[in-house]
């Protein structure tokens, strides 16, 4: 069976793509096959993964909105098993096209089981979402699609406040189109270890969600931000770096939530 995590946060600037990204390359590079599908309208993850916008035969726009098969859509990434579904300028205003439409809030995920079923034989192990930085139909869309949700955080208090408001839309979406959904775990992303209101905010985010926050954690780290510009996941671009070691540790404890209950 295909895993279907979407990575969402109402909030931009908390690492969305980052992680999307690079919790992606981290499951390809341990065998499990990945799709990382880019439903961000400004299609970060499609750039930092060394991908024109404007020379882009076919979306994740048409993923949703035709019956065009999956695998004439998806690129193939420099790790082996890695492939992404890339997203452009044609997603500015999908919305719109999404509300007339019948059954609008799991669009998407009549499209997942339609296209995945066709897929069978060489079905992926993993589907990432890199989700919107806002909360709309888009986004209700993926939420209902998606078996699971990670939601990355930053630790300060602005970040803290929107992460409960969030809480509230997935309780929203739990109760109406995605009864299974659930929350694989909340990442704290941009961590700085040695200042008191990141150690302070963590506190907070581990008092109040428990067990719920990833024991690892992303710390501020430059090679991270630069990778993108180079059109690599941190793995290829610096696997020696803090943050490749971090995301590895995340994508292992991923693996280890995933595990059946014995």
């Amino acid at each position: 069976m295909t895993e279907i995590i979407a990575i969402v946060n109402q909030k931009g600037g908390v690492g969305k793509t980052t992680t999307a990204i690079n919790v992606s390359a981290c499951l390809a590079s341990a065998g499990r096959k990945t799709l990382l599908m880019d439903a961000d309208q400004q299609g970060s993850s499609t750039i930092s993964l060394g991908l024109n916008k404007q020379q882009l035969d076919t979306t994740f726009f048409d993923f949703i909105m035709t019956d065009d098969p999956l695998d004439q859509m998806v690129k193939e990434t420099m790790i082996s098993g890695f492939h992404v579904l890339p997203a452009n300028d044609d997603l500015i205003g999908v919305d719109h096209k999404i509300f007339s439409l019948p059954e609008r809030e799991i669009l998407l995920r009549r499209r997942m089981n339609q296209k995945l079923a066709a897929l069978e034989r060489e079905g992926y192990d993993f589907i990432i979402i890199d989700s919107p930085p806002n909360l709309d139909i888009l986004t209700i869309n993926i939420m209902s699609a998606a078996d699971r949700i990670i939601i990355p955080t930053k630790p300060d208090y602005l970040s803290m406040d929107g992460l409960a408001k969030f809480i509230e839309t997935y309780k929203r979406i739990l109760a109406t189109t995605n009864t299974k959904l659930s929350i694989l775990g909340v990442l704290i992303t941009m961590n700085l270890a040695n200042c008191k209101l990141s150690r302070e905010a963590s506190q907070d985010l581990r008092r109040v969600f428990g067990s719920l926050v990833f024991e690892n954690v992303i710390p501020q780290n430059i090679r991270l931000a630069e990778a993108p510009g180079h059109s690599l996941p941190i793995l290829l671009y610096d696997r020696a770096s803090a943050g490749a070691a971090s995301y590895l540790a995340v994508t292992q404890e991923i693996l280890n939530r995933l595990k059946p209950k014995k």
